[in-house]
């Protein structure tokens, strides 16, 4: 049995559209005035992280983004960590 460690099931499978991952993405990050990254002194806006996202991830990468923000909104927790890591990620 293969391991998948992916939230989406299938690689080809999309519940999006581009447009819906980029208004989901744009209006999540809205809500955050600053985003440190974490062991790094940096910062940025949450507006500026949602564009960065939108131009250098590919389609699939923001769906599972959006997908692991909407699981943790399921759970009650703090969707802010998952960008402070996309950030980290996008900056290294």
């Amino acid at each position: 049995m293969k391991n998948n460690t992916s939230f989406t099931s299938k690689p080809n499978s999309s519940k999006y559209n581009l447009d819906t991952l980029h208004h989901i993405l744009n209006s999540e990050l809205s809500k955050y005035k600053i985003i440190k990254v974490p062991n790094i002194n940096h910062s940025l806006s949450g507006t500026e992280l949602a564009s960065w996202l939108i131009d250098s991830a590919s389609p699939q990468e923001l769906e599972e983004l959006v997908l692991m923000v909407n699981h943790a909104k399921k759970r009650s927790s703090d969707t802010k960590t998952i960008f402070q890591i996309a950030a980290a990620a996008l900056i290294k």
